[in-house]
């Protein structure tokens, strides 16, 4: 029986995380994939998860079968899983989204609402339950909530491996929905013999019958239909010829004649053997035809399809092409057309594998036309190439002449505020590091940056086209004349010039440029959210820290006043500490991500950095809490070690900004670790502590609840709006505030007892 518990246990965070990162992947495939959407489907699992803990803590203790409760969570679980990725892949019938069209925040949370709640409702009533079947064959005490925390965290570790290196590029979702959901039947057909007699034969059979339903599945030909039909559905009136996962995002082509679209976490990137003719010439032509004699070339992303081949048609000697997924090349091989099989087969390109910045960092070539044709920064990826430090390394590798080249959605017909603040935000940055910056307003402004003067007219194009020879579609000197007609400078500055619009530089640890992207991309699907984007732009760092100790205040008062409040000390704390932990972890990842590339491919040993340290922070004080005396001492200095390591990481991250070696990537994962150890730390404590209000069940199931609140709020608000407006510093000594409040509704409950 003990080998059966303990393994339903584990199984439980093994669960847990496949299913938020198997879900999160298909919800950013449907919708446009930044950190809005991940932060919204984090903070609806949390939510939903700590509802079902709370709810479950209240009837566990007095459950007569709990081994028949959690089989049937199980068996929930793995019934709902493939249901929940189907709907999914079909929400695009539901909501009127076409394949690449960004949606608002509103039909993503519903989306999440309804779809994943369920999930994470039963996964959340699995904790109290599972500190009940602990405590069956072992005797009650105030170890069973940390152990159980515990054995949650080693299924956490677990997963964060298999699902990064094994599940992710070998099955596709339904095949790892179904092998989830065959642990768990397996899992809850072992723990039902423990059910009432009557339940039992009935129950064992109908999970058998659905174990070898799930086999046969898994090795027939139906899985693949399966998928294919779901994809189908998934992509609407679109030919899906090839979709694939990488360790770096999906990969999806459409087919329809002879065109083919090539796309990346469902956003269009490719487009063959046509591309969009006017978009590609003028981004690529206006770059190149405003250098005298440009003959080293350097595009970091999106240079396959049309870019490349308009760069050769001008004199040039090299050109260079960072791009991150070796996956695309082999589906831009696979699907080979006459356009991309002359770009990539050409002896003047050479292919670089490797993440933008990170070649930027490490190359010592000089180049005299830098093009970024990344989209704009609605997410925090792509916002690393728009930041000042970033404008800086560009600076630092172009030759005498050379110039950075990039695009922002722009108009020639209105510019709204988000749009101006957006482009506003960019042209400040550019122009803190480069001295002449020259803006050729259009449907994409596109930017020119230079340390040397720039010159630009219309007879300059036109004569270095002739003396080129370059052909093209739409340069023509008509065109020319009335792209660059001064009055279209004049007039993108009167737009975005307003005296009331104040915009800070977009930095790596201060990405406002995201705050503005994602406040853009919803005055389009969203309109109705602009006040709430508007709010949250004037939000000034000192009033968020009045506004949250005037809030303790209220709360010290109130347990001062009501008896009922008197116990929440315990609670509001562990709600810092979940919020905390979160954060920091979010903030880690985004660091490394700035700093050495790409970072969804050690993700998971981010994300297993810190479970270790959760887990053998929880197992050092689990161990030891009948020894601990003092409660309140040793929760007090966990409380401080806490505040101190949130206002030493902001400082130790900011030291680490300025320094361009790539050897000290092992700190991150020590910082993980470090935070998770001392979240690990407080849970214990803290059910002893409460030991006395409640029974452990309760108070396991409470706390949880709390813990799981407190990394809500974190997912929600720290990587959207916190981050982005305030940065990672200030974030820090918000978190380290944060800390100190509950630490003083701590030390209040010591001195009302």
């Amino acid at each position: 029986m003990k080998r059966r518990i303990l393994s339903a246990l584990i199984l439980m965070g093994f669960t847990s995380l496949v299913v938020q990162a198997l879900l999160i992947r298909e919800f950013l495939i449907t919708f446009y994939g930044n950190e809005l959407t991940i932060g919204l489907i984090l903070a609806c699992w949390i939510i939903s998860e700590a509802l079902g803990s709370s709810l479950a803590s209240k009837f566990s203790s007095k459950a007569k079968s709990p081994f028949l409760t959690y089989s049937l969570l199980q068996i929930f679980i793995c019934i709902y899983l493939p249901i929940s990725i189907f709907l999914i892949r079909s929400i695009k019938n539901i909501l009127p989204i076409t394949p690449g069209e960004a949606v608002g925040i509103i039909p993503v949370l519903v989306s999440c609402i309804f779809i994943i709640g369920p999930l994470s409702i039963f996964d959340g009533m699995q904790f109290p339950f599972g500190c009940r079947l602990h405590s069956i064959y072992q005797r009650e005490s105030k170890q069973t909530p940390g152990r159980v925390y515990i054995l949650e965290a080693i299924g956490f570790i677990i997963a964060g491996v298999v699902f990064t290196y094994v599940f992710l590029t070998r099955l596709h979702s339904f095949q790892i929905g179904l092998i989830i959901g065959l642990m768990n039947l397996v899992s809850g057909w072992l723990l039902l013999k423990e059910a009432p007699s009557f339940l039992k034969r009935p129950l064992r059979i109908f999970v058998s019958v659905l174990i070898f339903f799930i086999l046969y599945l898994l090795f027939s030909n139906l899985s693949p239909k399966l998928h294919t039909w779901s994809i189908a559905k998934q992509w609407k009136n679109q030919n899906i010829v090839e979709y694939k996962n990488s360790i770096y995002g999906n990969l999806a082509v459409s087919r329809q004649a002879e065109q083919c679209t090539f796309y990346s976490d469902g956003i269009p990137i490719i487009n063959i053997p046509t591309p969009d003719i006017a978009q590609t010439e003028e981004f690529v032509h206006f770059g190149l035809l405003s250098h005298p004699n440009p003959q080293k070339i350097l595009f970091l992303s999106g240079g396959a399809g049309g870019p490349i081949t308009e760069a050769l048609k001008h004199p040039v000697d090299r050109i260079d092409y960072a791009e991150l997924d070796p996956l695309l090349i082999k589906l831009l091989k696979k699907f080979p057309k006459e356009i991309t099989k002359k770009e990539l087969s050409n002896s003047k390109v050479n292919l670089k594998i490797t993440d933008g910045i990170r070649f930027v960092k490490e190359t010592d070539s000089k180049y005299d036309v830098v093009f970024v044709s990344t989209p704009s920064p609605a997410t925090l990826q792509l916002n690393r190439y728009y930041t000042k430090e970033f404008f800086g390394l560009i600076k630092e590798m172009l030759s005498p002449g050379g110039q950075l080249i990039l695009r922002l959605p722009g108009s020639l017909s209105y510019i709204n505020e988000e749009q101006g603040l957006l482009n506003l935000c960019i042209l400040t940055t550019l122009k803190g590091v480069f001295p002449h910056v020259f803006v050729i307003p259009g449907d994409n402004n596109l930017y020119i940056s230079s340390p040397s003067p720039l010159k630009i007219t219309p007879e300059i194009f036109t004569r270095r086209i002739e003396e080129r020879r370059i052909l093209t579609n739409t340069l023509t000197p008509t065109h020319l004349e009335y792209r660059l007609k001064k009055y279209w400078q004049d007039w993108f500055y009167d737009s975005i010039d307003d005296k009331t619009l104040k915009v800070k530089e977009n930095r790596n640890l201060a990405p406002i440029g995201v705050f503005y992207g994602l406040s853009y991309w919803n005055s389009l699907f969203s309109p109705y959210l602009r006040g709430l984007f508007k709010t949250l732009d004037r939000l000034k760092f000192n009033h968020i820290i009045l506004y949250m100790l005037l809030f303790i205040i209220i709360l010290i008062i109130c347990k001062t006043l009501f008896s009922k409040f008197r116990n929440m000390g315990v609670g509001v704390s562990i709600a810092t500490t979940g919020f905390a932990g979160m954060s920091l972890d979010l903030i880690f990842i985004l660091s490394y991500q700035v700093f050495f590339g790409y970072v969804y491919h050690h993700i998971a040993l981010l994300i297993t950095s810190f479970m270790a340290g959760l887990t053998l922070g929880g197992w050092i004080v689990t161990k030891n809490l009948e020894k601990i005396r003092r409660d309140f001492a040793w929760f007090l200095a966990m409380e401080i070690s806490v505040i101190l390591f949130c206002l030493g990481s902001g400082l130790f991250l900011t030291y680490l900004n300025g320094i361009r070696q790539f050897g000290f990537y092992p700190v991150f994962y020590i910082l993980s670790c470090v935070s998770g150890l001392l979240v690990g730390f407080e849970f214990p404590l803290a059910n002893k502590l409460r030991w006395h209000d409640a029974s452990y069940l309760k108070t396991a199931g409470v706390l949880y609840a709390m813990d799981l609140l407190g990394a809500f709020f974190a997912a929600l608000l720290v990587s959207i709006i916190f981050i982005p407006i305030f940065g990672v510093l200030k974030t820090c000594v918000f978190l380290g505030a944060l800390k100190t409040a509950g630490l003083l509704l701590f030390l209040n409950s010591k001195r009302l007892r």
